[in-house]
């Protein structure tokens, strides 16, 4: 039976995925919902009280894969700086993929009139960037970086990422790059990276 409540769950969630990117908020509707996956308003409301309630679901889901997925591509570098380049490429592929772009743009209309830009803020973006911090911390005690916040190295390397790319595709100053882009992109936000919290000649330990 859980099973069955899990899946039935998650195609409630593809559904709205495709509702709420294609209509916008404001558009989307629970009817429309229903009537992508079957059944009755009844079911769609036992798994989510209101629209506001599944479109929260919708990008905590989203941005928890996105997280996931980016941070295994880290662990899996042999370097550091391999590390940071393989999250990197991931985490720019993702976050200018139509549908996560998509529903950026509808979290950042929404933020204003309710906590939806925060609980993305909090549960999606911070999150990845805890996972990097923890990365970054074990890179520092172990030698491979200088000593410093991890937190705020973290913080530091997204902002290179999206400076650069996700930021002007969410806002439509320009078009989503090709990977070959994407991975000189990358490869420059790691040098300024390495270049802030490489080790230094005269570096302690």
């Amino acid at each position: 039976m859980r099973r069955k409540t899990e899946a039935k769950r998650d195609a409630i969630l593809d559904a709205a995925t495709q509702e709420f990117t294609e209509r916008g908020y404001d558009g989307a509707s629970m009817s429309a919902i229903v009537a992508r996956i079957g059944g009755s308003k009844q079911t769609l409301y036992g798994y989510f009280p209101s629209k506001d309630d599944l479109f929260v679901e919708v990008m905590m889901r989203v941005v928890e894969r996105q997280v996931a997925a980016s941070y295994a591509e880290m662990k899996a570098g042999p370097d550091v700086a391999e590390s940071l380049r393989r999250y990197g490429v991931h985490y720019l592929k993702v976050r200018q993929s139509p549908d996560l772009v998509g529903l950026v743009r509808l979290a950042y209309g929404e933020s204003g009139r309710s906590d939806i830009g925060r609980l993305l803020y909090r549960d999606g973006r911070m999150k990845g960037v805890e996972d990097i911090a923890t990365f970054l911390a074990t890179a520092m005690k172990e030698g491979a970086l200088r000593e410093a916040d991890p937190k705020i190295a973290a913080l530091h390397y997204v902002a290179l990422l999206d400076a650069e790319l996700a930021e002007p595709v969410t806002m439509r100053v320009r078009e989503p790059a090709s990977d070959a882009e994407v991975a000189e992109v990358v490869g420059r936000a790691v040098d300024v990276f390495l270049a802030a919290y490489g080790r230094r000649d005269g570096d302690p330990g």
